[in-house]
This record gives structure tokens, sequence and C-alpha cells, in this order.
């Protein structure tokens, strides 16, 4: 029989010292996450006990601007008022709250957007860009994708291959326009980037080889083709591109103050699979009757 004497391990002071902070700094790691804790779920309920009620909205009114440039997502119609899929939303979205939504606009989309900025429009619907987020807050969900397109004329066609490979063209883009902060950044190494305050300025000169391309919304750039009347004289071509539509309110807009009530009620409206479909297809219809076109489209 073999006796195998276990012999004890000592450990040194300084192994005892470790050990006895190791154990103490877990346990005030613990304490400091469960104060925190503490701390977080006092913030949210006292937010909640404060947060405005959603019938302290009656009465009050909110101005909506857009871009004129996407339709039926976004334009502004003959009576210089903002119109289409988006504004839809956002009275679907406040109108049964009795908020009243101004949609007057006789400005362009860079003017809309300044004056959101400035705080004198509450409202306005576009893509998200750090730019924007510096004065705007977007709600939670995304309205709308759209699908971002190449516009050409059709005796010099243009297949896509990356944004970095248009610097040599003649660029036109309508000011205030945003297409992500990638392509943003890219557009401004552009020698030959044209601004102008109307996409009709850029389909025309484009009709006219004036320019060599323009980047727009699918469904808008064939909407506004045909309404122009330059069907065979431009042709597209899809990128790599595709965002979401949001709303968004003014940091100095006092509507910011429902953000949290104004998030549900948009998540409820939009849980309708066919609530937006349906928008598009009779904002389609309106923008095409207000102009007495007719045209079916590949959307």
């Amino acid at each position: 029989m073999v006796n195998v004497r276990k012999e004890a391990v000592h450990h040194s002071p300084l192994f005892h010292r470790f050990t006895v902070y190791g154990w103490a700094f877990r346990l005030c790691s613990l304490w400091l996450s469960i104060l925190f804790s503490w701390n977080v779920l006092a913030q949210d309920r006292a937010f909640a006990e404060n947060a405005p009620s959603l019938d302290d909205l009656s009465g009050l009114t909110v101005r909506v601007c857009g871009t004129s440039a996407y339709p039926p997502v976004s334009w502004v119609n003959a009576d210089e008022k903002v119109d289409g899929v988006n504004v839809a939303v956002i009275r679907m979205l406040l109108e049964p709250l009795g908020v009243t939504v101004d949609v007057r606009q006789n400005s362009n989309w860079r003017r809309c957007l300044k004056e959101v900025e400035l705080g004198n429009v509450d409202m306005l619907s576009g893509f998200k860009t750090t730019k924007r987020q510096q004065f705007l807050t977007y709600l939670d969900a995304p309205v709308i994708r759209e699908t971002i397109y190449l516009y050409y004329p059709i005796k010099h066609p243009l297949v896509f291959k990356d944004w970095k490979s248009l610097a040599g063209l003649r660029v036109g883009l309508l000011m205030g326009d945003s297409f992500g902060n990638e392509v943003d950044a890219a557009f401004h190494e552009y020698p030959n980037l044209e601004l102008v305050s109307t996409q009709d300025q850029n389909l025309l000169k484009l009709a006219d080889n004036r320019l060599d391309v323009v980047p727009m919304g699918k469904l808008s750039g064939q909407l506004d083709v045909h309404r122009l009347g330059l069907e065979g004289k431009i042709g597209h071509t899809k990128t790599d591109v595709s965002d979401f539509w949001y709303l968004a309110i003014s940091q100095k807009s006092p509507l910011v103050n429902w953000l949290p009530s104004l998030n549900k009620r948009l998540n409820t409206l939009l849980k309708d699979p066919d609530m937006v479909p349906e928008l598009v297809e009779r904002y389609r219809q309106i923008y095409n009757a207000d102009l007495g076109l007719n045209g079916e489209f590949d959307y």
C-alpha cells in the first residue's frame, strides 16, 4: 500500500492581498451595476410620470415642409402645399389627436431644411444623415424605402459601377439632397457638380446633353420624365443606394416632448402591411391627375 502525503500549499501574503482585492473589486462592480440600474429605472419612471399626455396635443398647430422632387412620396403641389405619402402619414399620426397640420410651403428643399433647423417648421420627412441629426430628432420606424437611380441622356447610356467612377462626369444635384454619408462625401470630391433648386432643371439639362447624369428616386424620376414629356430622351439605371424615409421633428419644436408617444402611434400605424403601398398608389394617381397625366411605371 502506497501512502501519498498531500503537502499543504502555502500562499504568500501578497497572493492573499490580491485575492481580497479581487473580491472587493467584484463586489464594488456589482454594487455600481445595481445602482446604475436603479438610476435608469428611476429616470424612466420619472420621465413616464412627467411626459405630457397626448390629450395635451389637441389644439396645437404643426408646420410641415418637404422636398418637391420625390413624387409620390413628397412634392409641392400647385397650391404651394407639400403633398404625398409622407405628409399623409403625418396627418394620420397627428390629426386624430386634434393637431392642425399646416402644409403650406413656398420654398425649396434646402430652405425647408433651414427652416426646420431654426425651429420655424416642426416636421419634415427625409433620409437620415449625420448632418441632419444635429438639428432633427427622427422617429424610430422608417416609413418607406426609396431606391436611387441614375438618369442620363438616352444617347449616352450609363452603367453604374460605383460613385467614384462618376467623378469625371457632369453631375446635377438638387440643393439639400442627400443619399447617405458615404455618397455625399463622394459628391464633394466631384469637380463638375452642378447644384440646382428644382429637379426640372436637372432633367431638362439632361435632355439637352448639358449634364451627363442626375441621381433621383426611381419612381419620382419616372413620373417627372413623363410629366416633362422627356420619354425617349432620358434613360435610367439602378445604383447601390436604397434608403428609408423617416419622419423627423425639429429639436426646437415643442413636439419633441411627445416623442415616445408618437413613436408608439407610428409603430401601430405601420403594422398594417398594406397601408404604405396603398398610399403610394393613391398619391401616384393624385399626382398624375393634378397634372392631367396618365401612364404606367415600373415601380
